[in-house]
């Protein structure tokens, strides 16, 4: 695929972006972040759940201006995806977990659709997808046997996130934000499944959360960087 093709081309003020502007993005994020996480640890509240998707929600609505063509589409697709996951997850219907998994597969598709043009072959990520799939053996060791009539729906949304996470490592000129944002994905994603399934884990949802936002930061910074990359001369 060209380096100019349309795909790759950054919205129109990306190449300008100074390190202020990149600092502002960070800054915004993070304050939405840990406004989150620090609330969320001391009270119940109303709302909580859009509390909860405002920094996702965010850093879709900056792909729509740093980013178009068919990139933006598909990253704000997995962006918006998330943050309906996050919303569905925190929500109380009586299918909620299953209705938030199906958004999340849905991300990491969409996600997945992001990379596909990026996918070069090299032997160097093979650590990565190494170090991934032990991961996932052990985590599936341990909750297969506990997921009774989920256990479709968890294979299905495993194997959907092992594609994600493979195709981002293999990206190429990937500086290892993306790489780190895959990995930071299926660690949160394992430690949702360990303590629905397996054992309560201590601080699980501080833990979970932590994981999953330096996970989107990280697979949106990525993203931003390799459209940077193709988008040049």
């Amino acid at each position: 695929m060209a380096q100019n093709d349309y795909f790759y081309q950054p919205a129109l003020g990306l190449n300008d972006m100074t390190n202020t502007d990149q600092r502002g993005i960070a800054y915004f994020y993070w304050f939405a972040a840990l406004s989150y996480l620090f609330s969320s640890e001391l009270f119940a509240y109303a709302l909580h759940g859009l509390h909860k998707a405002m920094p996702i929600l965010f850093l879709a609505a900056s792909s729509l201006i740093l980013t178009r063509g068919t990139l933006r589409l598909w990253l704000v697709f997995a962006l918006f995806a998330s943050s309906c996951g996050d919303m569905l997850l925190a929500s109380e219907l009586e299918q909620s977990f299953i209705y938030g998994l199906a958004a999340f597969a849905f991300a990491h598709l969409c996600y997945s659709l992001c990379f596909i043009p990026w996918f070069f072959w090299s032997t160097k990520p093979l650590k990565f997808i190494a170090l991934l799939l032990v991961v996932l053996a052990l985590v599936l060791f341990k909750v297969i046997p506990q997921t009774a009539n989920l256990l479709i729906p968890v294979l299905v949304y495993m194997a959907i996130i092992l594609l994600m996470a493979c195709l981002a490592i293999f990206a190429k000129q990937n500086t290892y934000w993306l790489t780190l944002g895959a990995l930071f994905f299926v660690l949160s994603d394992s430690l949702i499944a360990l303590n629905k399934f397996v054992f309560t884990l201590p601080y699980e949802h501080l833990l979970v959360m932590v994981t999953y936002y330096l996970a989107q930061y990280c697979l949106f910074i990525g993203c931003i960087k390799q459209v940077k990359h193709h988008a040049e001369p």
